[in-house]
């Protein structure tokens, strides 16, 4: 009690302002052997009519008091519509804050609470589909992760952003990441202290804490770290540099970087999260080799959109959208690959979403599965790649910089990035929005009656644009390219779409040879089954699926304890997946996805890859395919002979201990065509995608693709600054 009567006594004498809402003066000691945490907390009101009925939620594991005797804190029902969720599930307590004085409420409150923390890490069925585990909050030997998932701070409901200071005692081993700078880091006995401070706005505080190795340098004003658990310099070394380098790119495309310093932390349990000023990666993830240009700044650019601009969820996640086409979409833009990943893109949505599961992109609030995640982030990023599409790089560079000026610690939300690029484009995009923001589904194209006729000098192109999806027509722009004789060069004319068929006519110099139409992927759309090779995504995404097991087969049990847990992450995303037994079936269904299991598998003849497909491969891969078929593990996907609107998929395996394996990571190749595993482990030797033979949206106009001498030259990368 003399503990906190001294503390109070210190901080009820400042009096600082503050820009938000909230502002919390932490003193927090964490007993990692108990699990267990004790926190002060001062909390500094902005002074305003909103204070009369004050509540606070805090996790129901800690027990609360306050500190100051004119005040008293009474435990209040929770509704379940009061913070969103069903509060079981979420584990907290609801507060209000009474007056006992007829004084005004409280400027300042301070706060005593302690407890055990302790949410295990989940990595169940739905956690499995979402790529992920996770966890609301824990405090272990292994190490602490305390979020807003985890109410260790009082939430607030109705008040803005927030501001802090964290003190923090811990043991001496240990270190402590938190948001904003580190201002205090020493040793005392067998204790370390350290202190973080957060001047800049906040819409959660997090505190992480793990024995690491420190390792850093500086680029520029900014503070460059790397917390590793395992002693590794060259690792630190790489991200180091990599980091420096990808702040520079940022800089120079968006604005300056928001904060003094960034973090890459490592964690004790395989995650991928981006937090205001630092990333915490799981330690498998950060050791692979291709993460330093992929997710690593992704999460990174997430410093400037979604953790410095804040999203304002009522209205749409728009972050994830953005951040994925400034970091995944421009490295592959940048090595010539936009395209490639755009179609895949679209291929996502194509084979998750249905008029079942879709829905608005103003309602994505995060991530829980593919359909959720070929929407908030895929549609979101294709809105961006049409922006820029229609109004060309410079307006949507200057649109995103202004959008980031103007919003920087605020929360924004998709009509604040409509503003912006209205300012700088002068153009009424209303319309635009409205379409791709509140409508569900897709354009789906189909190019028909191509004739081409020779007018006297003159060559005369006509084809007829349609959109074939049931919803109504969307106003979209449609690239197509036109091949022409003697020429090597690929015109590409826009035409405007608004209606659900419309007519088209060019005139041309040199005889038109070839069209395709949006042949780079530019206009969000489904995509035909014809256009894009068959993948396993195809497979995972159909709603309805069956798996067919060899009865035959020595592994047959181990086949299917794969097929089991395949079935739960379906049906944990609200698919259904069937499980047969392939001699108890005449023939194979026609009206949904299929996975073939096993060599042996009496219906394994249907699945034979075509010849013409290995005409396609390298002579590499052909041996490869032959190699993994008599000594490893063999997966691939195809048009069903049957029905080919629908997708079969083969996987064999010679080896029983590798099938788990398999298991896990099959999920995660869904853009792939084939893969090729050897050993136990099993280790991925081979993979690619079958080539696209006969897309409805090319069309060879004369019989002389011969000479066709163009083409197709990808466009340059939003930054050509490659890393």
């Amino acid at each position: 009690m003399k503990h906190a009567v001294l503390f109070l006594s210190i901080f009820c004498i400042l009096t600082n302002s503050f820009a938000q809402d909230l502002f919390h003066d932490l003193n927090v000691e964490i007993d990692v052997k108990e699990g267990s945490i004790s926190v002060i907390d001062v909390i500094h009101f902005k002074e305003d009519k909103e204070n009369k009925d004050l509540y606070f939620y805090l996790n129901r594991n800690l027990n609360v008091k306050c500190l100051d005797e004119n005040y008293s804190l009474v435990n209040v029902e929770i509704k379940n519509d009061d913070i969103g969720s069903d509060p079981d599930n979420i584990a907290v307590n609801k507060y209000k804050i009474e007056s006992l004085t007829k004084n005004s409420f409280p400027k300042v409150l301070p706060l005593s609470y302690d407890g055990i923390i302790k949410d295990e890490i989940k990595s169940g069925a739905a956690e499995y589909a979402r790529g992920f585990s996770e966890t609301k909050g824990i405090i272990s030997e292994n190490g602490v992760y305390l979020a807003g998932s985890s109410f260790w701070v009082p939430y607030f409901p109705g008040k803005g952003l927030m501001t802090f200071n964290m003190n923090v005692k811990i043991d001496s081993t240990w270190g402590i990441v938190s948001q904003g700078e580190r201002t205090v880091n020493d040793i005392v006995k067998d204790k370390k202290f350290i202190k973080y401070e957060s001047p800049e706005p906040m819409d959660d505080i997090y505190l992480i804490a793990a024995q690491w190795t420190e390792y850093h340098v500086n680029a520029g004003n900014v503070l460059v770290q790397a917390f590793l658990r395992t002693p590794d310099e060259k690792l630190a070394a790489r991200y180091l540099n990599v980091t420096s380098s990808y702040i520079k790119l940022y800089e120079e495309l968006i604005g300056k970087y928001p904060y003094k310093k960034f973090a890459l932390v490592e964690n004790f349990w395989e995650t991928g999260y981006g937090m205001p000023s630092f990333t915490l990666l799981g330690e498998k993830v950060i050791r692979f080799p291709w993460i330093l240009h992929s997710s690593y700044p992704h999460e990174l650019l997430h410093n400037y959109w979604g953790n410095s601009v804040y999203v304002d969820y009522e209205k749409g996640n728009w972050c994830e959208g953005i951040t994925v086409y400034m970091a995944d979409h421009l490295i592959k833009e940048q090595s010539g690959q936009g395209a490639e990943y755009r179609r895949n893109t679209l291929q996502k949505y194509t084979d998750f979403v249905n008029p079942d599961n879709d829905f608005p992109l103003t309602e994505f609030r995060s991530r829980n599965n593919s359909a959720e995640e070929a929407i908030g982030y895929g549609k979101s990023m294709m809105l961006n790649e049409m922006l820029r599409f229609d109004l060309g790089d410079e307006i949507f560079l200057k649109a995103y910089a202004k959008f980031y000026s103007d919003n920087k610690f605020k929360k924004a939300s998709f009509d604040d990035i409509r503003k912006s690029f209205e300012e700088v484009s002068d153009k009424d995009l209303k319309a635009f929005f409205d379409q791709w923001l509140n409508k569900t589904g897709a354009p789906k194209l189909e190019v028909s009656n191509v004739k081409m006729d020779k007018v006297n000098d003159k060559y005369e192109l006509k084809f007829v644009l349609s959109q074939v999806q049931d919803e109504d027509a969307f106003d979209i722009n449609v690239p197509v390219a036109i091949y022409l004789k003697e020429s090597n060069e690929v015109i590409i004319n826009k035409v405007n779409l608004h209606e659900k068929t419309k007519d088209y006519s060019f005139i041309f110099d040199n005889e038109p040879l070839k069209i395709e139409v949006d042949p780079q992927y530019n206009v969000f759309r489904r995509l035909d089954k014809r256009e894009v090779p068959n993948t396993l995504s195809q497979i995972m995404g159909d709603k309805s699926g069956v798996i067919v097991l060899p009865k035959q087969s020595s592994m047959f049990s181990s086949y299917m304890e794969v097929a089991k847990a395949w079935k739960q992450i379906q049906e944990a995303q609200d698919k259904s997946l069937e499980i047969v037994i392939d001699a108890e079936i005449e023939s194979l269904p026609t009206n949904r996805a299929i996975w073939i299991f096993g060599f042996e598998n009496k219906f394994a003849d249907k699945v034979q890859i075509p010849t013409v497909y290995y005409s396609y491969l390298k002579d590499s891969d052909q041996h490869l395919f032959s190699d993994v078929k008599e000594n490893g593990s063999l997966v691939y996907a195809l048009p069903n002979p049957e029905n080919g609107g629908n997708t079969i998929g083969f996987l064999g395996t010679n080896m029983d201990m590798a099938l788990s394996g398999l298991a896990r990571k099959l999920p995660h190749y869904g853009k792939y065509s084939y893969l090729g595993f050897e050993g136990d482990e099993p280790t991925n030797v081979l993979k690619g995608i079958f080539p696209v033979i006969n897309s409805p949206l090319n069309i060879i106009i004369t019989d002389r693709d011969n000479d066709i001498q163009a083409k197709l030259i990808a466009r340059k990368a939003l930054s050509d600054n490659s890393k």
